[in-house]
């Protein structure tokens, strides 16, 4: 197999919650498992008055030049790239032109939220037919629990249960492919 990337989604100060306050840390420490292994990118919400999350929502958060658009301390060393986007998919001519540069062929995904960002950048990728996987004890949900398990439950139904894994399942996989 060739590169793999570990990508991480929308880890910013503005997501980060009672619900979402363990994950960058435990990112981290995947992170540092595998550094060794893969290329760790990962993405920005970056929020205007042209997004539909402002249009239709009225939500202003991550408003771009906020602290809370800005990814969370623990997380931006490790990263060599991070893709802005003002959508929920990262799945752009960046974020494909990145992956074809780097010889990426398995994707890798943590963050949040599962429901939204996550769950539209995975199928983005695997209606693009490059192979992906969700991290499902990485990713999270700032609305809760319940959320991050709907999202999970659609994501097992569309892309297969097998590309629905824990961080100790990933974490053996990537290892067995540098074998």
């Amino acid at each position: 197999m060739g590169n793999i990337l570990f990508l991480i989604i929308d880890m910013q100060n503005g997501f980060i919650n009672g619900y979402t306050k363990d994950l960058p840390e435990k990112i981290l420490e995947f992170q540092n498992k595998i550094r060794d292994s893969v290329i760790t990118a990962g993405t920005r919400y970056v929020n205007h008055k042209g997004t539909a999350c402002y249009v239709f929502e009225n939500w202003k958060s991550c408003m771009e030049g906020t602290e809370e658009a800005e990814i969370v301390p623990e997380l931006r060393g490790c990263m060599s790239q991070v893709f802005d986007k003002d959508k929920y998919s990262c799945w752009n001519e960046e974020t494909k032109q990145f992956i074809r540069d780097n010889g990426v062929e398995k994707i890798y995904f943590a963050g949040v939220n599962t429901g939204c960002c996550v769950l539209n950048s995975v199928l983005d990728c695997y209606n693009d037919v490059v192979d992906c996987t969700v991290i499902e004890d990485l990713c999270g949900s700032t609305s809760g629990i319940k959320e991050h398990e709907a999202a999970l439950t659609v994501l097992r139904s569309c892309i297969t249960q097998e590309r629905v894994i824990s961080s100790e399942q990933a974490e053996i996989e990537i290892c067995l492919n540098n074998a």
